[in-house]
C-alpha cells in the first residue's frame, strides 16, 4: 500500500499540476489555482456535485468554480488528455476498442449539443478509444449534430493514437454493430486497420445464416461490402449463428473470442461514471472536462490497483490520500481542514 499511496502522490501531483496550468487567477485573488484544480478532483473522486462540495467545506463555491471551468477551451483539455497519456506504458501491439456514450439530459432539447437517443430520450454524446488490456482511457471527443460523422470521429482518434503513441501499432480494433456502415468499413480497410464487428443481418446475410443451420458448422466467406472486400465470419454457437465483418483470416472461433474482449469499453464506462463530478451547467465544454477528468482518474485507478484490491477499497484510498494532500493546503491557508 505504501508504494500505491507514493505512486498516487507523485501522479496526483502531476494531474493536479496539469489541471492547475488551465486555470487563471489574480495576482491577490483568494483562491488559487490549485485550490480549483483540487475542488475539481476532489468531487470527481467522491463523485459528487460542486454545489454539494460546497455545502460540505463552505469554501469554493460551484458559481466560483464553473467560472474557471467556463473559460477552458476545448483545444486545453485534449492537451490536458495528451500530456497525461504520453506517459502511458503500452504494449508494442494492442487491442482497441472505440464507442459512443450517452449521458441523458433533461434540459432544452433545442441545444445543438444534444442527441436523441433511442427510446425518445435526449443525451450528450462522446466517443471514446480504449484498450482493452490493459484497461484504459486513451482518448474522448464530444459529438454534437454537426460532428456525428462516423468515419471522421474514428479516423480522429485512430489519428491521434498514432501520433502520440509511435512506439505502439494498432494490432486489432474492435468496434460493435453501431458502426457497420459502408462508410467505416472502407476507411478501415483502405488504412489496413484490421477490425471486427458485429455484421447487421440484412437479407442477404440472413439467407447464408439459414444455410448455416442446415450445415450445423461455422465458416467464413468473401463478401463484397460496397466496393470494399471483406470476410463475413459466421460462428455456430448453441443453435444460434453469429456474424462477424471483419478483415482478418482468423477461424471463426477466434474471432467471437476476440470480439468478446470489446466489452470491456462498457466496463469502463460504467467504472468511469464512478469518477465524474456532477453538475448541471450548459456549458458543454465544461461537461467535456467533466468526462475526461473522469477518464484519467479511472487510468490512475486501473494503474495503482492492478487488479489485485476490490475497486470501491482502492478508490476509497484514492479519496482518503487527496484529503490529506488537499489538508496541507488548507492547513497553509489557514482553512478549516476537511472532515
Amino acid at each position: 500500500l505504501a508504494k500505491a499511496v507514493l505512486f498516487y502522490r507523485i501522479h496526483a501531483t502531476q494531474l493536479v499540476l496539469l489541471i492547475e496550468s488551465l486555470i487563471l487567477c489574480g495576482k491577490n485573488a483568494t483562491y488559487k489555482a490549485k485550490d480549483f484544480a483540487y475542488r475539481l478532483i476532489e468531487s470527481a473522486l467522491e463523485n459528487h456535485s460542486l454545489e454539494a462540495k460546497y455545502q460540505l467545506t463552505k469554501y469554493l463555491s460551484a458559481d466560483r468554480v464553473l467560472e474557471k471551468l467556463h473559460k477552458i477551451k476545448y483545444e486545453q483539455i485534449q492537451r490536458l488528455i495528451e500530456n497525461v497519456n504520453k506517459n502511458l506504458q503500452l504494449p508494442k501491439s494492442v487491442t482497441l476498442a472505440i464507442d459512443f456514450t450517452d449521458k441523458l439530459f433533461y434540459g432544452s432539447k433545442k441545444l445543438m449539443d444534444v442527441i436523441g437517443t433511442k427510446g425518445g430520450n435526449y443525451a450528450r454524446r462522446f466517443i471514446e478509444v480504449s484498450i482493452v488490456n490493459p484497461a484504459l482511457f486513451l482518448n474522448a471527443f464530444p459529438v454534437n449534430m454537426l460532428t456525428n460523422n462516423k468515419v471522421k470521429l474514428i479516423s480522429g482518434l485512430i489519428d491521434g493514437f498514432k501520433a502520440l503513441y509511435k512506439k505502439s501499432e494498432i494490432g486489432l480494433l474492435l468496434l460493435d454493430r453501431g458502426f457497420f456502415t459502408k462508410a467505416v468499413v472502407k476507411y478501415l480497410v483502405s488504412n489496413k486497420i484490421k477490425f471486427i464487428m458485429p455484421a447487421v443481418k440484412n437479407r442477404e446475410i440472413k439467407y447464408i445464416v439459414e444455410g448455416c443451420f442446415k450445415m450445423k458448422k461455422s465458416m467464413i466467406l468473401d463478401y463484397k461490402f460496397g466496393e470494399t472486400n471483406v470476410y463475413l465470419v459466421f460462428v455456430r454457437i448453441d443453435g444460434e449463428v453469429l456474424v462477424y465483418m471483419t478483415n482478418t483470416r482468423l477461424n471463426p472461433l477466434k474471432v467471437s473470442l476476440l470480439y468478446k474482449k470489446r466489452w470491456q469499453i462498457e466496463t469502463n464506462f460504467r467504472e468511469q461514471n464512478n469518477f465524474e463530478f456532477k453538475t448541471c451547467t450548459l456549458d458543454f465544454n465544461a461537461r467535456y472536462f467533466a468526462f475526461v477528468l473522469a477518464g484519467l482518474l479511472f487510468n490512475l485507478w486501473q494503474l495503482m490497483r492492478k487488479g489485485k484490491i476490490q475497486s470501491y477499497l482502492f478508490k476509497q484510498s484514492l479519496i482518503c490520500e487527496l484529503r490529506n494532500l488537499w489538508n496541507e493546503i488548507m492547513k497553509i491557508k489557514d482553512y478549516e481542514p476537511v472532515a
